[in-house]
């Protein structure tokens, strides 16, 4: 049998020095770190939004804006004029569209011509409206004659000037002298001019204006 034994603790070993001077440094740097870090701190967050207010100051802004509207009615709109403008404007586009119509003729001349001279219409045309004229010249005269259009500002043959070319009318014979707007004048007549003296018949002038 074997007898137990009592084994003692090992000896003490001499304890090891902690390195303080590494231990301090590494404090310093700490130290250094906390001071920097602190100096570059984040800047405090920014303050909370305001609190919603809810819908009472618009609905108290609608409520306003619609009583200051209510106030405010709008202008009624234009009577209806009827249908009297339109058709009047109609009516004046149509006669513009309308065929031109003749007056009746109008006698200015009629004369039994004895002698050689210069004649003129006894009265001027007025055709400060129209579009055309036509001058109609009947002769039963013997002799021939020479008609020429005059024209004039004013209701008178002085002062009127030839319009256009004189045309000779024969012994009995027929002719015409159509005015266009290149030849518009106020007033128109006549000017006859006979160089051998009839002893026969008449010479008759008529105006016709077209509208």
């Amino acid at each position: 049998m074997v007898e137990p034994r009592i084994h003692p603790p090992p000896p003490p070993t001499t304890p090891r020095l902690a390195p303080w001077d590494a231990v301090q440094e590494l404090c310093n740097k700490l130290d250094r770190l906390i001071t920097l870090l602190e100096g570059v701190a984040p800047p405090p967050p920014p303050p909370p939004p305001p609190e919603w207010p809810g819908w009472e100051p618009i609905t108290q802004k609608l409520d306003e804006l619609i009583d200051i509207m209510a106030g405010v009615a709008p202008a009624p709109p234009p009577e209806w004029p009827g249908w009297e403008p339109v058709t009047s404007k109609l009516d004046e586009i149509r006669n513009k569209l309308e065929v031109w119509v003749a007056k009746e003729p109008e006698e200015i001349y009629k004369k039994a011509i004895r002698a050689t001279g210069t004649f003129y219409s006894d009265r001027m045309v007025n055709w400060t409206k129209g579009k055309r004229l036509l001058l109609r010249v009947d002769s039963t005269l013997n002799q021939s004659a020479q008609i020429q259009a005059i024209g004039n500002i004013r209701n008178t043959r002085e002062g009127a000037v030839d319009i256009n070319s004189a045309l000779t009318c024969d012994a009995n014979g027929r002719i015409t002298i159509g005015l266009a707007w290149d030849d518009w004048q106020p007033y128109i007549g006549c000017k006859i001019t006979v160089s051998t003296a009839p002893a026969s018949g008449d010479l008759t002038i008529e105006a016709v204006i077209q509208e």
